[in-house]
C-alpha cells in the first residue's frame, strides 16, 4: 500500500489516494474515502499476512473494490482465505 492524504472532498469526507493503483484512468491512484480506507487497510494486511506476500496490482484494484463492501462480506472473504490458507499447511 502507498496511500497519500488527498483532502476533504465536496461532501466533507476526508479522500486518501491508493498510489500503487495509478493507471491511465486513475492517474493519481484510486481514491478512497477515510471509512473505506478503514476497510481496506485491515483488509490487505491480513491477507498479506496470511498469505506472506505483497498483493500485486491486480490483486489490490480487486481487494480496493471488495473493500467498499459490507464489513461482514469482508470477514467472510477474509474467513475464506484464511481457511484455504491453514487447508493448504494441512495437506502438506
Amino acid at each position: 500500500m502507498n496511500l497519500e492524504y488527498k483532502g476533504v472532498n465536496k461532501h466533507g469526507r476526508v479522500e486518501w489516494l491508493e498510489k500503487d493503483l495509478v493507471d491511465s484512468w486513475y492517474p493519481e491512484g484510486r481514491t478512497l474515502e477515510e471509512w473505506h480506507l478503514r476497510q481496506y487497510r485491515p483488509f490487505v494486511e491480513g491477507i498479506q499476512s496470511t498469505i506472506g506476500r505483497e498483493l500485486t496490482k491486480d490483486e489490490l484494484q480487486t481487494i480496493h473494490w471488495l473493500s467498499g463492501y459490507e464489513k461482514s462480506t469482508i470477514s467472510h472473504i477474509m474467513g475464506l482465505i484464511t481457511a484455504a490458507y491453514e487447508q493448504g499447511k494441512v495437506s502438506k
